[in-house]
């Protein structure tokens, strides 16, 4: 008889995320942010191809789709947890950079330059960056990203390969491991040291590293359709040259 209170737990632990559960995790969160940071790339893409389809909509329905499909019902749940603590719902106010003109972040950033932070909190800002980005799934987007300009050979070396980046990717990867210090750095400005600390723990928690890795692999699944969308099917009939 034991055996039968197991069942709730091994349930949420194998059964995928519903779409309540996913929707309540994006909204604490703010984890979509990116997604919504790339829908101008979308649009530009569909400009050229000079097509309506795949619209935002689906976008984030695929998204979504794809977090509820690797995202257990379980590690949802603590991720939630984890959200709802006082830092982190600190943290994902204050990194909301949707509303900072950029001629503030750029004065935000001369001004340290001029009167640099404590070693002490340039050190947790680093340990944040080192736990928290990830090369090799920057690298997997932009691939998704630059598929369709790619070369065969490119391709070829990118399935087989551990080779280097190129020159193209590695300025990619710098670019955003830049823009992440940069936004880290002016986000947590009005944080003390010891809520600095507290963050940092915060983010090195296991779960929160799982959902970085499917939230980056949901936004290269979502690029490879929509790139594959705009590419498998002619431009509309009334937009081509007659």
């Amino acid at each position: 008889m034991k055996k039968l209170f197991f069942i709730p737990f091994l349930s949420s632990l194998l059964f995928s995320a519903s779409s309540e559960q996913i929707e309540q995790y994006l909204t604490v969160s703010k984890a979509d942010a990116q997604l919504v940071a790339i829908e101008q790339v979308f649009d530009s893409m569909r400009q050229n191809q000079e097509r309506e389809d795949n619209n935002t909509q689906e976008i984030n329905q695929s998204y979504r789709g794809y977090l509820e499909e690797h995202l257990s019902s379980n590690e949802v749940e603590k991720l939630l947890e984890l959200y709802r603590t006082p830092i982190m719902q600190r943290y994902v106010v204050e990194m909301d950079m949707g509303e900072i003109p950029r001629s503030e972040m750029q004065n935000f950033l001369k001004t340290i330059e001029e009167e640099p932070l404590s070693t002490e909190r340039l050190d947790i800002i680093e340990d944040i960056l080192e736990h928290t980005i990830d090369d090799k799934q920057i690298l997997a987007f932009y691939k998704s990203m630059t598929q369709r300009y790619q070369k065969k050979s490119d391709k070829e070396r990118d399935k087989n390969s551990t080779k280097e980046p190129t020159k193209e990717e590695q300025r990619y990867l710098d670019m955003m491991k830049q823009g992440t210090r940069d936004s880290l750095l002016y986000g947590t400005q009005v944080f003390s040291i010891e809520e600095m600390k507290e963050l940092d723990n915060a983010l090195k928690s296991t779960i929160l590293s799982k959902a970085s890795k499917v939230e980056s692999q949901a936004m290269v699944h979502v690029m490879n359709g929509f790139i594959q969308g705009i590419t498998s099917k002619p431009k509309d009939s009334n937009s081509t040259t007659k």
